[in-house]
């Protein structure tokens, strides 16, 4: 079934009245709203998505768009940090500035009586950021210590490394979200505002409100945003990632000799998240290594010891995304825990059982009758959907589907999806460990480029 959201949604029974209903409108300079009521408390959360994300950057600005995102939060051309965060305190609202793969998103979050005043000043921090020399001085040489210090977290290095194996190394998405010393050592000023303005596209950005407001209230209530947002802005074209081809699959290390843990990253690229088969991949994954009692978790913690956690899942991008299982382990185990889990994704290609799919339905059923009690969480609702365009009623549809499917029919859907003969492994731990298996390991460094070892 293909990921539609023109059809209306069918509500009939007490799970479907649970789902939050959106509304959407085109405001006048064409930015696009989604609405969704909340009224449990009387505060309203806006969101404000601008192209400004990861992969606007080049790769000669590598990290800047999570730099301009902290740069939002230091002060606008009216004041300073100091003035903007006792403003906020004053009205008792939370603004913070955040960047994905495809956006930056500034957020607010305020009580409904001091909207209008909390509404300026993300206009403030949005269109009049203070871009103080200072202050991006003190801001790059915090990230600049970072990026210094980026080696000592394994895990850390584990994400950036399969973030490199994954993407490849001519797309900023294969890099990490900090960029690297040479790109922040170089940006300037000049070179964040310059990115900042690029993003200021009313027609490819979205707002999305919750609150104890309809539709047109909503729209009535960003007039002062589209009022200092013109139809006619003009920004200078934006930069798209480019596609780069990933690694291939095969052994990897990053070696932390001594190391008594090491950071185990092992999959393979997926799918879109518009992809017809989507949905549905979180429930495929459920009994394998979705949650506490899956298939993974069951025999490398509660079996053999060798980890305290072990989680897998389908990444959810607009573009390609990934299929990942992520564990921390014992250094001295890491051998026998890379077979472990080839082993089971080589099994599960069988599929769940009939108890297995039995209890991933319950789960994602008594999942969703708590899943939107919050307006925090109707919030991240509105910007999943909106970010990939699925159906307004996609975690319904999902239970739908699931409950006309049989075990042979995941099993259908698993070897369509999963791929253990095209694994990628990561391994940052002790490259000495390894040598139980029966191949060679290529050796990277903290950023997962390769080594030359003799």
């Amino acid at each position: 079934m293909k990921l539609d959201r023109s059809q209306a949604p069918r509500r009939s029974g007490p799970l479907e009245a649970r789902l939050p209903r959106i509304e959407r409108r085109t405001l006048d300079n064409g930015l696009a709203l989604a609405t969704c009521r909340a009224s449990a408390t009387p505060e309203t959360l806006i969101e404000v998505s601008v192209p400004g994300g990861r992969a606007r950057e080049r790769l000669d600005e590598l990290g800047l768009a999570s730099l301009v995102a902290k740069l939002l939060q230091e002060g606008t051309r009216r004041r300073t940090t100091v003035e903007l965060v006792d403003a906020l305190d004053y009205l008792g609202a939370d603004l913070r500035a955040g960047v994905d793969e495809d956006t930056l998103v500034l957020s607010l979050r305020v009580l409904d009586r001091h909207l209008a005043p909390a509404l300026e000043l993300l206009c403030e921090s949005l269109f009049e950021p203070r871009f103080d020399p200072l202050d991006f001085e003190r801001v790059r040489a915090l990230r600049l210590a970072a990026l210094r210090s980026r080696g000592e977290e394994a895990a850390r290095v584990a994400d950036t490394a399969w973030d490199r194996l994954l993407e490849g190394p001519l797309t900023s998405l294969g890099y990490s979200a900090l960029g690297t010393e040479a790109t922040i050592g170089a940006a300037s000023v000049a070179t964040a505002r310059a990115f900042h303005e690029r993003s200021l596209d009313p027609r490819r950005s979205r707002v999305a409100l919750v609150g104890n407001w309809t539709a047109d209230e909503a729209a009535d209530l960003l007039a002062p945003l589209v009022r200092r947002w013109p139809a006619d802005f003009a920004p200078a074209a934006a930069n798209d990632a480019t596609p780069s081809a990933a690694a291939s699959a095969g052994l990897y290390c990053v070696d932390r000799p001594g190391a008594p843990q090491a950071e185990l990253r092992i999959g393979h690229r997926s799918v879109a998240a518009n992809h017809p088969d989507w949905l549905l991949l979180a429930a495929l994954n459920y009994p394998l290594g979705g949650q506490f009692s899956s298939r993974l978790n069951l025999n490398l913690r509660e079996k053999r010891g060798f980890t305290y956690g072990v989680r897998s899942g389908f990444e959810p991008r607009r573009g390609r995304g990934s299929f990942t299982v992520a564990l921390a382990v014992q250094s001295r185990h890491v051998a026998e825990s890379i077979r472990e889990v080839r082993r089971e994704l080589a099994e599960y290609l069988a599929g769940p059982t009939e108890s297995e799919l039995d209890f991933t339905r319950e789960a994602l059923e008594q999942a969703l009758a708590r899943q939107f009690e919050t307006a925090a969480a109707r919030l991240a609702f509105v910007h999943t959907v909106e970010r990939f365009g699925w159906p307004d009623d996609y975690p319904l549809e999902r239970l739908r589907r699931l409950a006309a499917l049989t075990p042979a029919d995941l099993a259908q859907l698993a070897r369509a999806h999963l791929r253990p003969a095209e694994l990628r492994v990561i391994a940052v731990g002790p490259r000495s460990e390894l040598s139980a298996l029966e191949e060679s390991a290529q050796s990277l460094d903290i950023d997962g480029a390769p080594l030359d070892v003799p």
